[in-house]
């Protein structure tokens, strides 16, 4: 599936969808309004003039002088340096003194002083004529309004400032003004706050339980790439709350707009590139990911709706992911499909980025949990099903028959050959310790295994009187694998194909290429038709289990007839 496919789809829905998230506001008023009943405004219809001199009384321009602050503004010219802006309010009706209403600036850099009708009311920070002289105000500054000043009718609010550290794209007419009821507007940002903390505390835990899951579970890359996901987002939300706690200046909003660019960007291609690993998606598509995102970020955002945009690209981005996951079939898309529905909705009520975050941290990492238990309970089942495995290979091996017939062999070899008989007794007691050291573990070295194998054919040589062999080739010392595999192979290569055989010969190959490791069994038996399908006994039942028990779904086990003989080959694929 070639996600190329969805770029059309993605361009008209991003388009539609800036259409719509564009603010609309009605034609600029001339003059703010304020009622007892107005909980905050945002003032509007400023005007500003060049501060020809900062140092002497604000001197009356005329009305040529003034210029509208707007987006028509040349950015260039209107940066660095020291300016006066002035807007007007209205004030209707007496407000009541029991409703204390307070000034809130943000976002102006890098010092001003305000004015109430010509009286200086707050000074933040010390405007200069150059950066040496000028002192940056505070990121978080507010202040209430005296009563005194709350006459109605018609207000002029005036801002005198200085900026002359220009370091980012970001300028000082940018800022916003508003004024409102004081307990109203902290009451507002006390709430937005208790969400952030709400937030960080989720996204930790997500950040810890899949650092610890990626720690625990050997490498598994997509608890990596998700706790880097909520890391993201933790840094972004402290960066915001972190002037509501320290004292930071103004111009720390230099700092934040570079932050949030790269940190936004990072993330709308992270998150995505955790889901293709998670559903195990063609790794190759994270490429394209970086190449939209990075096509949106420089064709469609501005300093102004960079955020809404790229909250809108994540969302698209996951959402196809997610649909795609979904017509696979991939455990977990569902869950993660919920999360997106919530975040969509999130976006729509304006709360995008928290609502993407927080529930995208809840859901994926309860799909993650839910994984986890499932895995967690699957191994348990195969570790009882080994533990049966074994019982029942330790019945097979040392059961009455293959005893009985032993000890037959060994009363015969007693009368014929006593030297030879001690050599029987002592391969079988050598078989039986070992046997009764490894069936427990669940991988051993591949040469105690074939140790067991040439125990077992010395066994049986002596009991038949015949001349049976194992060679190896290419066999490497330090490989691991579960217990009597090999073993359970020949003791049913010897059941079935050396019935009218006095010699036999039995050869083990490892053959390593990238992705795997494969051993080959190969016997000289002479097999009838019966036995040329693939064994479903017992035998085969305790490989597959012990296989599964160390390489879940990592491996693959054929046995079948050759032209002289029989092959059994077993695969274990490499992690991926």
């Amino acid at each position: 599936m070639n996600i190329l496919k969805f770029a059309p789809l993605y361009m008209l829905i991003l388009a539609i969808f800036t259409f719509f998230n564009i603010k609309i506001t009605a034609a600029e008023q001339s003059f703010n309004t304020i009622t007892p009943s107005t909980p905050v405004i945002y003032l509007q219809g400023w005007e500003m003039v060049k501060d020809i001199d900062p140092n002497s009384p604000i001197p009356d321009y005329s009305d040529f002088s003034w210029i509208k602050v707007n987006s028509s503004l040349n950015e260039n010219l209107y940066s660095e340096g020291n300016w006066i802006i002035k807007t007007s309010i209205i004030i209707k009706d007496s407000l009541s003194e029991k409703t204390v209403f307070g000034m809130f600036p943000s976002g102006f850099i890098t010092a001003y002083q305000i004015y109430w009708d010509k009286i200086i009311i707050a000074n933040n920070g010390q405007i200069g004529i150059n950066k040496a002289n000028e002192k940056p105000g505070l990121r978080r500054f507010n202040f209430v309004l005296p009563h005194k000043l709350m006459n109605p009718g018609k207000h002029e609010i005036v801002l005198r400032l200085s900026n002359h550290r220009n370091i980012s794209p970001w300028k000082w007419f940018y800022g916003t003004v508003a004024i409102g009821q004081y307990d109203f507007v902290l009451n507002k940002g006390l709430s937005n706050d208790y969400i952030t903390l709400f937030i960080l505390g989720v996204l930790f835990v997500a950040f810890f339980l899949n650092l610890f899951l990626f720690i625990s579970r050997k490498g598994i890359i997509e608890h990596l790439l998700f706790s880097f996901v909520c890391l993201l987002i933790i840094f972004d939300y402290s960066v915001s709350i972190a002037p509501k706690i320290f004292s930071f200046t103004n111009t720390y909003i230099h700092f934040e707009y570079y932050f949030y660019q790269f940190n936004s960007l990072l993330f709308v291609t992270l998150f995505p590139t955790f889901l293709i690993y998670y559903f195990s998606l063609p790794k190759k598509t994270t490429v394209i990911i970086l190449a939209l995102n990075l096509l949106v970020y420089f064709l469609f955002t501005d300093i102004f709706n960079i955020f809404d945009i790229l909250s809108l690209t994540v969302l698209i981005l996951s959402t196809a992911l997610t649909i795609w996951a979904l017509i696979l079939r991939r455990e977990g898309s569902i869950i993660i499909t919920i999360g997106l529905f919530i975040s969509w909705a999130a976006f729509y009520f304006n709360f995008a980025f928290a609502g993407l975050s927080t529930t995208m941290a809840i859901c994926t990492s309860f799909s993650i949990a839910r994984q986890f238990a499932k895995k967690e309970t699957a191994e348990k089942e195969a570790q009882l099903k080994s533990a049966r495995l074994e019982n029942e290979l330790l019945k097979k091996n040392i059961n009455p028959h293959f005893v009985l017939n032993t000890l037959t062999s060994i009363i015969v070899w007693l009368r014929k050959d006593s030297a030879s008989a001690i050599k029987l007794i002592e391969s079988l007691a050598e078989e039986f310790r070992m046997i009764n050291q490894i069936s427990s573990l669940k991988l051993i070295p591949i040469t105690q295994e074939i140790d067991l194998c040439r125990a077992h054919l010395k066994i049986m040589s002596f009991r038949k009187g015949a001349d049976y062999k194992l060679e190896t080739l290419d066999i490497d010392e330090n490989d691991d694998i579960p217990p009597m595999i090999f073993h359970t192979l020949i003791e049913n290569g010897l059941t079935h194909g050396y019935e009218n055989k006095s010699s036999g010969l039995f050869v083990l190959q490892r053959i390593k290429n990238q992705n795997s490791v494969k051993y080959i069994l190969t016997n000289d038996g002479e097999f009838n038709f019966e036995d040329s399908e693939t064994s479903t006994g017992f035998g085969a039942k305790y490989i597959k289990g012990r296989l599964e028990e160390s390489f879940p779904g990592k491996w693959n086990f054929t046995s079948n007839k050759l032209d002289s003989g029989w092959q059994s080959t077993i695969e274990i694929k490499k992690k991926l």
